[in-house]
């Protein structure tokens, strides 16, 4: 929802420290493109600037192991048919999936009918966080679930450590661990921008001045 008077337009800024930047990677001159990285970062709106931080960048990686819960379902939006001329859209009911990081788990004594028939004195449960019924982790089915194409994060990973010697600053795998961070930071903040770039156009009725920068859709 756009918020009037309050988005300026970030677009010469951004764009002065893309080109700079840009020059920074063809000459391997990594402190100033982290510099001009991190200048980009600051010159969005604080509520699309990218969080460094190792933690968040694992959370959202591409993809992740889900539990389903036996006790309870989640509306789901299936596209039936898709790609042909009878296509639809149809709501089902799937069960509800949860991430690792957002479960808890316990262990349950056993009652003594289930200790003769498993052999076990307890068993390991977990919580679904929707709602809150306990399920058993040996009988929870999990699966891989992807994320959409292209995925954004969010956020970034932390800086390389620089090597105290200048040699290995210009050998080694510093440059090749720079060059990724560059790369990922660069297309994150592009995102970001492009995000930033429609509210801006929602809120003012025109676009920012043109910094050069294109989107997916340009």
């Amino acid at each position: 929802m756009a918020r009037s008077g309050y988005l300026p337009d970030v677009s010469s800024v951004f764009g002065s420290w893309r080109d700079t930047y840009k020059k920074a990677m063809s000459s391997g001159n990594w402190d100033l493109a982290a510099l001009s990285l991190h200048n980009m970062n600051g010159a969005l709106d604080v509520d699309y600037q990218l969080p460094i931080s190792n933690e968040i960048w694992e959370e959202k990686k591409e993809s992740c192991i889900v539990w389903k819960c036996n006790n309870c379902t989640t509306t789901e939006t299936k596209i039936i048919n898709k790609g042909k001329e009878d296509e639809y859209k149809k709501e089902v009911q799937v069960p509800t999936c949860s991430k690792y990081e957002d479960i808890r788990t316990y262990d349950e004594q056993c009652s003594l009918e289930l200790q003769i028939l498993s052999g076990q004195k307890t068993r390991h449960m977990w919580v679904c966080p929707k709602c809150t019924e306990s399920s058993s982790v040996e009988k929870t089915e999990k699966e891989m679930q992807k994320y959409p194409s292209p995925h954004y994060r969010g956020c970034i990973y932390e800086q390389p450590a620089k090597p105290k010697l200048g040699l290995m600053q210009r050998r080694g795998t510093y440059p090749a661990q720079m060059e990724a961070w560059c790369t990922n930071y660069s297309m994150e903040l592009e995102h970001q921008l492009a995000n930033y770039r429609l509210e801006y156009v929602a809120e003012h009725g025109h676009d920012m001045e043109d910094s050069g920068f294109k989107d997916d859709g340009d």
